[in-house]
């Protein structure tokens, strides 16, 4: 559950705005809520589908969610409620890029290079597209690693090498050349990465959830008031089977990866230590 502050408007006046007193404790004060018994990581998940839900679906993003502005309240469902607080950096993001977005993430989650290269393009920024699964997920376009787990040793190395070639001009133009809305993404994503990472979150829940919320986002817009709420239900229904698709298909992929490396090693264990040849 998630909560912002109201405004009295019997007390506002163009000079003064009041709004209503928010009790709570920073969204990443992880003592508070261990005393208080609550679950940390269920705080993050519910931080980050609060935000995917706002980005991906309603293109709408509050851009400063720093710590200070994300309060704990022991009231609500689940024995907590997110408070919001400082809207003072909130944007409506243009809904051509929420819907780029949204496919640049179903693309990032299946590695897609030629989607990521097309959009790329759309983004302004092609020349530099493959880094976009560095940048959001911590794996590159090529990576055998499965999601979530980062970059393995060889693929550090490469990106390593691939990155020395890159001069500070190329990382002005990226930045310059990238819309408004990208670079407002970029800044929250990143302090909400950071509020994860404390409260114990691994990486693939945040993937996970986004990934889940931009398949959503690219369902058809269908509105309660004036289609027929089968239509509505249908639409969530087919929202919900690609994002279960989609796991579906990770979960392959990380056990080929698996399987993949077990074999591996026990190649190399033949290898290093053959049998020695039975006598007659």
């Amino acid at each position: 559950m998630d909560k912002g502050s109201s405004c009295v408007w019997d007390l506002t006046t163009k000079q003064v705005l009041t709004m209503d007193f928010c009790t709570g404790h920073k969204v990443d004060d992880v003592d508070y809520l261990k005393e208080r018994k609550i679950d940390p990581v269920k705080v993050s998940k519910v931080l980050l589908e609060m935000f995917a839900e706002m980005i991906f679906i309603h293109g709408f993003v509050h851009g400063d969610p720093d710590p200070g502005n994300i309060l704990v309240s022991p009231e609500g469902q689940n024995g907590f409620s997110l408070v919001l607080l400082d809207h003072g950096i909130c944007k409506q993001l243009d809904d051509k890029f929420r819907l780029d977005y949204c496919q640049l993430w179903k693309a990032l989650i299946l590695l897609d290079s030629k989607k990521l290269q097309h959009l790329g393009e759309q983004f302004g920024v092609a020349k530099y597209s493959k880094y976009f699964p560095v940048i959001f997920t911590g794996r590159t376009v090529d990576s055998t690693s499965a999601l979530g787990k980062g970059m393995s040793i060889e693929e550090r190395s490469q990106l390593k090498q691939e990155l020395k070639s890159l001069k500070m001009e190329d990382i002005s133009s990226f930045m310059e050349s990238l819309p408004s809305d990208f670079l407002t993404i970029l800044r929250t994503d990143g302090l909400l990465r950071s509020i994860a990472s404390k409260l114990g979150a691994s990486q693939r829940v945040r993937i996970l959830l986004y990934a889940k919320y931009a398949l959503y986002g690219l369902s058809p817009n269908l509105n309660p008031e004036y289609d027929f709420a089968i239509k509505v239900k249908f639409s969530q229904l087919m929202a919900y089977v690609s994002y279960l698709q989609l796991r579906l298909i990770l979960e392959l992929l990380s056990w080929i990866a698996k399987v993949k490396q077990l074999l591996f090693t026990n190649l190399l264990l033949v290898h290093l230590h053959p049998k020695p040849p039975q006598s007659l």
